[in-house]
């Protein structure tokens, strides 16, 4: 399949009719656009997404729902409810299964009032035709109905491959694929999708064709209807289990998906991650210099409710002096004895070692001397005690000083811990992301990931039930047949089934045969030219088991000896790299099944917007050199900084070389030729 012209009339930058031929030339066959950035050559990729699908994709300076497709300067020039028209045409080329090379031209337009005085474009009106040449008879049939358009469209180049023909490296993500998806896509552009269609028509879908033929068998006799019954049976849970094994591939891929989100977002932001961290450690911290801040302050708060001795310290000591001036007052006391204790013995006539006191003896007289020496009439011992006192409140208040003083000191050193984490959390803070908790991000992951084995668990489960109910079905078949009439009409339907299961094996084989070398085959294509476009020596591009595309780097030595370890953190250049290699490779080995003979094989033309933009020049020339041999027909949207570098000059005729052109006083570009620009 070859593209041949696009045109354009109205449609977003290009005002008028603007034309582009493009090259189908066995050797040179590559068709440049040049251009500076906003003068329309992303228009030009638009413009072919919407002519086959009627749809934009959103763009980094556009929003696709809400792009009006008229020409801005054609709308400016617009009175109240005129009407204008936008107009795309795409005529490509492509050899039908028997040889004969038929011409397509799709229009597709759209008719377009102004809602005056508002520079605002209502479409009313649109319409999508087809015509078809045979090249053989010269014959042109039109189609104008837009289901039957679609329909042949879908034929020619389906939706679900636009992504492949129509690459856009800087949004191309297959993490937005599902690896089903992605899967399907391949089977379709190598042809394997048709073959396992016919696989599953004929024996493998709900309503088969050898399905429905057995069951035409007619019998009689009670054997016959119990096993015909126990084979409906079986049939259904068949039914029940290929449901159950749908969903839970579909979910397997669901979860898969959501798993691979959260790791693209985990390996592109790993300086984020450990710096949340880091400020989750420094939160930590924080709170617990404000815990022994408390702690300290409420000890300075006990201390200093018991602290009479330490606030005495200068009365004491001024009393203590006046004390030591007075002299021995305390020098004839008996301590511990006061005037009530002589008193209480006198009156009591008796001592308390049990001496008896008579009147006027030796004893009594003593005793009544001796109230003149004891307190109150002599207060020494008081007064010793009390300098005691004194002296024992000193040294608590030195103590206590020193106490005060110690946490105190603690207080203000968990301050300025806690003020210089305060300050580099606030660092921290400024440089990172808020909104991904990182934490939470990995636990949903694995329990996504536990759901995905689960799921695949259910599937291996309902894969093991539909072989073993499918084996009891073929005996009980086979027993059935005893039983079965021996009529004209059985005979014949037995023929046709016979027939039937010769094809399924026949659709089966091949179609196993393609799958089991399709992976191997396919990666020894993206292999060479992920390493022959990127200059790549340390990384290497593959495609799993599973159809997801990784990056490994080659011959990491590991515990259990050399070995390929996956590559994560991509920068958005190799996710780039990634994608385009494998894009070109897809093309390429369709194009090569294509040629050795694969009638189902899909042959695409590549058309690349901005390929190049955030490639270095080295590596350039490399992809640049490599598409020419990728496609029969390759189409390029690029910067002029990239042209020198690309080299694709000799694979480039003069007359497919264009440049889209915008005066500095207009809005509107148009295209031309890049050897009549002056």
């Amino acid at each position: 399949m070859k593209f041949v012209h696009l045109r354009l009339k109205n449609f977003m930058r290009y005002i008028g009719e603007n034309m582009i031929e493009f090259s189908r030339e066995p050797e040179k066959n590559v068709t440049v656009v040049l251009g500076d950035n906003t003068v329309g050559k992303t228009t030009l990729a638009q413009a072919f997404r919407w002519v086959l699908y009627g749809e934009l994709i959103t763009t980094q300076y556009d929003d696709s729902k809400k792009v009006c497709i008229l020409n801005n300067e054609i709308l400016g020039e617009m009175g109240a409810n005129d009407y204008r028209d936008v107009e795309v045409e795409l005529k490509l080329e492509n050899e039908g299964s028997s040889g004969v090379l038929y011409t397509y031209k799709i229009i597709r337009k759209a008719g377009f009032i102004r809602k005056y005085p508002q520079l605002v474009a209502v479409q009313k009106a649109g319409s999508l035709k087809l015509y078809v040449t045979d090249s053989t008879t010269g014959i042109t049939t039109p189609y104008d109905n837009q289901d039957k358009v679609n329909e042949i469209i879908s034929e020619l180049l389906p939706k679900s491959l636009s992504s492949y023909f129509l690459f856009d490296g800087e949004r191309w993500n297959d993490d937005k694929k599902t690896k089903t998806d992605i899967k399907d896509s391949i089977y379709t552009l190598v042809g394997i999708s048709p073959v396992r269609a016919m696989k599953e028509h004929l024996g493998d879908g709900r309503n088969n064709v050898i399905k429905y033929l057995k069951n035409k068998i007619t019998g009689s006799g009670d054997e016959y209807i119990h096993l015909t019954n126990e084979i409906k049976w079986l049939e259904s849970n068949i039914e029940n289990e290929e449901k159950n094994l749908s969903d839970a591939q579909v979910n397997a891929d669901d979860f898969q998906k959501r798993v691979d989100e959260i790791e693209s977002v985990l390996h592109a932001n790993p300086n984020v991650e450990q710096e949340q961290k880091e400020c989750e450690r420094l939160e930590k911290e924080i709170k617990k210099n404000e815990d022994y801040m408390n702690t300290f302050y409420s000890d300075v708060v006990c201390l200093l409710s018991s602290a009479h001795s330490y606030f005495a310290a200068p009365l004491v000591d001024q009393i203590l002096d006046i004390l030591n001036e007075a002299g021995d007052l305390d020098s004839s006391d008996v301590p511990g004895v006061i005037d009530k204790t002589i008193h209480y013995i006198l009156e009591h006539k008796e001592c308390i070692c049990g001496h008896k006191i008579l009147p006027n003896s030796y004893e009594e007289q003593t005793l009544k001397n001796l109230l003149k020496v004891v307190p109150p009439a002599k207060i020494g011992a008081e007064i010793g005690q009390l300098k005691d006192t004194l002296v024992r409140w000193n040294s608590e208040g030195e103590t206590l000083k020193l106490d005060i003083e110690q946490k105190a000191n603690l207080y203000q050193s968990e301050g300025d811990k806690k003020y210089e984490n305060e300050d580099e959390l606030e660092r921290k803070q400024k440089k990172i992301d808020r909104k991904i908790n990182f934490a939470s991000e990995r636990m949903k992951m694995e329990g996504y990931k536990k759901s995905v084995r689960q799921e695949q668990e259910k599937a291996r489960r309902a894969s093991m039930n539909i072989n073993d109910y499918r084996q009891k079905i073929s005996a009980l078949e086979k027993e059935r047949d005893t039983f079965a009439e021996k009529d004209a009409k059985n005979a014949r339907l037995k023929l046709y089934i016979a027939y039937a299961e010769r094809l399924y094996k026949s659709a089966s084989d091949s179609y196993y045969s393609k799958e089991n070398t399709l992976v191997e085959s396919l990666n020894e294509i993206i292999e060479r030219n992920f390493s022959d476009m990127f200059n790549e020596k340390e990384k290497v591009a593959r495609l799993g088991d599973d159809y997801v595309l990784r990056l490994f780097y080659k011959k990491v030595s590991t515990n259990n000896g050399d070995d390929n370890m996956e590559a994560s953190g991509l920068s958005e250049g190799e996710k780039i790299a990634r994608n385009f290699a494998f894009i070109v490779s897809i093309l390429e080995f369709a194009n090569k099944m294509k040629k050795e003979g694969d009638e189902v094989a899909q042959s695409l033309p590549l058309v690349l917007d901005g390929p190049f933009s955030k490639l270095s020049s080295i590596n350039t020339a490399k992809v640049a050199k490599v598409l020419p041999a990728v496609s029969e027909q390759i189409i390029i949207f690029m910067l002029d900084k990239d042209w020198q570098p690309s080299g694709l000059e000799k694979y480039a005729d003069a007359r497919y070389i264009y440049r889209t052109i915008k005066d500095i006083h207009e809005n509107s570009s148009k295209i031309q030729l890049n050897s009549e620009v002056k």
